[in-house]
């Protein structure tokens, strides 16, 4: 028996553990198909189980994937999504500049150091020919769910990259219009889809009865009045006076609340973000 540690497919298996299948990962990724549009060769650099390689492939574009990982890549190939199995850096390297119109890559930046990361989005900038598109999704530093957990539930995890410092190498290597925001498709974590309030608003009316009508105002009206009338007849009119002034404490309460309940939404807002982030750029 060898007491040798066995590393091949570790990523793989975990994630079939977590739950993490090819369905999942091809609804979550749909979102990204459109910013590759006009494209047609086209690289998945950490393609992993290569969903969006086939996402592409299906819309018509020349699309393959590349990753060091056996394991993928022998599934890959048995499902015969075009792939290419070595280091994502070593091959954008090797790649003849200007030969890819599109790069994507799904969640691999978090698992490099800055300095890899770095030359990763250099060598895309060489690889991609004029007007070529790159876009990298990460987990959202800006989302509190992935502080909480899910970026602590990877081992291989090895630093945030809020989006605006992604674009800021994008930046300097040469890239222009850089653009970074949140996908939409996995769910807001923290508290589902149902996060949605339903307060009145100020627009609301709380009735006001026994109100005393003018005499100048028409006949239909002067029913208040008869109200009015038949109250203080049977004695009740200091009880409609503190009946409508609770009415309208209970207005000014209502609105009170409906003001922090609009507070504490800002402020879940902020936190309960999407977990994927992504950034996009052009080289020039």
């Amino acid at each position: 028996m060898s007491d040798s540690v066995d590393w091949t497919g570790l990523d793989y298996d975990f994630l079939r553990y977590t739950g993490v299948t090819p369905s999942v990962q091809r609804q979550n990724q749909k979102f990204y198909l459109p910013f590759f549009q006009g494209c047609q060769r086209v690289a998945d650099v950490g393609c992993g189980d290569g969903d969006f390689v086939e996402l592409l492939c299906e819309q018509g574009l020349d699309a393959f994937g590349v990753d060091s990982d056996p394991i993928a890549v022998q599934h890959l190939r048995e499902r015969q999504v075009p792939v290419v199995e070595a280091d994502v850096v070593t091959y954008l390297k090797s790649t003849e500049p200007e030969s890819l119109d599109g790069i994507f890559s799904a969640h691999l930046v978090e698992h490099l150091p800055y300095q890899a990361v770095y030359e990763l989005i250099h060598y895309a900038h060489r690889a991609l020919k004029p007007c070529g598109k790159i876009v990298l999704t990460t987990p959202n530093a800006r989302a509190l769910v992935s502080h909480l957990e899910m970026y602590w539930m990877h081992f291989g995890h090895v630093a945030f990259y809020h989006p605006r410092l992604l674009c800021f190498f994008l930046h300097r290597v040469g890239f222009q219009n850089e653009v970074w925001g949140e996908n939409p498709a996995p769910p807001h974590p923290l508290s589902g889809e149902s996060f949605i309030y339903e307060v009145p608003g100020n627009d609301f009316e709380i009735p006001v009865y026994w109100e005393a009508v003018p005499a100048n105002r028409s006949l239909s009206k002067w029913r208040g009045v008869l109200r009015l009338r038949l109250a203080r007849l049977l004695g009740l009119d200091d009880v409609v006076r503190q009946t409508n002034l609770r009415l309208q404490q209970l207005t000014v309460q209502t609105n009170q609340l409906h003001t922090e309940v609009n507070r504490l939404a800002a402020v879940m807002d902020r936190l309960d973000r999407p977990f994927e982030c992504y950034v996009t750029a052009v080289k020039k």
